[in-house]
């Protein structure tokens, strides 16, 4: 439901079990709200709507009405973005979720030398252009070089369910890697632990290493779906979500991603990046409930670099 000012709602409809009970009730155990955001839509003259009517958390409901909770910010996080209009190639947009096809060379959010240039500007910008009452939640982010889908989040409610969801894995984004030869077994689970570092010889980026004592516990699984001659194509899966993870976890088990300067051996003739792209998400949408899957295709520099491989005579194909 929206109204003529761009407000967004959630609306639920009031059961015979639910009658007698208050509102606040209802946002803890029906909608499952954070505090915090129960709290913001109580302050808001807009928040809390029961049959049209503006009410407080204390109304008492009745079966067959219409519950009605803000589901925009009250808080704008993101007022301090620049808008940056760029070229956004979008999957998939609804009044909760946005979801972009990232390029190479773009980061997702402001960071040392990126404050205006990154995604969340481009986005900032397109809500803007839009009159788009909306804010902007990533949802997991990708390294600079990395491409492929970004999951944008419109709302706290929002982020809220689909960050739960990634935890309980109805969430699941694949990616897509050339590695250098061929991982041994050609499907495989990880587990090393990782921890970062400041590395002094690469501009005092963060590095991960193994670390079996202290490491936080990090899944990665990984399928050989292409074989060539010196490196393959894997699909790879995460089951947490630590920085530098799959580059890292590949690296570890001695095939490094093609491309990557810091746990590889660098730019090869066609690839001045880690070959590292996220092209596969699955997921339940957080209000219909609805399972959607969203693919976007290699990108050029991949794909030119599959096209020169040639094809190792044990080359496989995993479905």
């Amino acid at each position: 439901m929206a109204d003529h000012d761009g407000n967004h709602y959630l609306e639920y409809c009031i059961t015979e079990q639910d009658t007698g009970r208050e509102v606040l009730s209802l946002l803890r155990k029906r909608l499952h709200l954070s505090e915090k955001k129960i709290r913001s839509v109580k302050m808001d003259s807009h928040g809390i709507y029961l049959d049209d009517r503006r009410v407080t958390v204390r109304e008492k409901v009745q079966a067959g009405q219409s519950l009605c909770v803000l589901l925009n910010d009250t808080e704008w996080r993101e007022d301090c973005l620049i808008p940056f209009p760029m070229e956004l190639d979008i999957l998939y947009e609804d009044n909760d979720l946005l979801f972009l096809n990232k390029p190479a060379d773009v980061v997702c959010h402001p960071s040392q030398g990126h404050y205006a240039d990154s995604l969340a500007n481009g986005v900032k910008a397109y809500f803007a252009e839009k009159q788009e009452r909306s804010s902007i939640h990533l949802i997991g982010r990708l390294d600079k070089d990395t491409t492929g889908i970004v999951t944008i989040a419109k709302n706290s409610v929002t982020a809220q369910r689909l960050t739960e969801a990634r935890n309980h894995h109805l969430l699941q984004k694949t990616y897509f890697a050339l590695v250098t030869g061929c991982p041994k077994p050609e499907h495989g689970y990880i587990t090393i632990p990782m921890s970062a570092y400041l590395d002094e010889n690469s501009e005092n980026k963060m590095i991960m290493h193994t670390d079996t004592e202290n490491g936080k516990f990090a899944g990665t699984r990984y399928t050989a779906m292409q074989i060539f001659e010196g490196f393959s194509l894997c699909s790879v899966t995460l089951e947490t979500g630590r920085m530098h993870q799959i580059r890292f976890h590949m690296a570890a088990i001695g095939c490094p991603l093609l491309g990557d300067a810091i746990y590889g051996t660098g730019k090869t003739e066609h690839l001045a990046r880690a070959a590292l792209h996220a092209g596969k998400l699955d997921f339940r949408h957080p209000f219909t409930g609805k399972w959607i899957q969203l693919e976007t295709p290699l990108p050029e520099d991949m794909k030119k670099y599959l096209n020169c491989g040639r094809i190792n005579e044990s080359q496989k194909w995993f479905g």
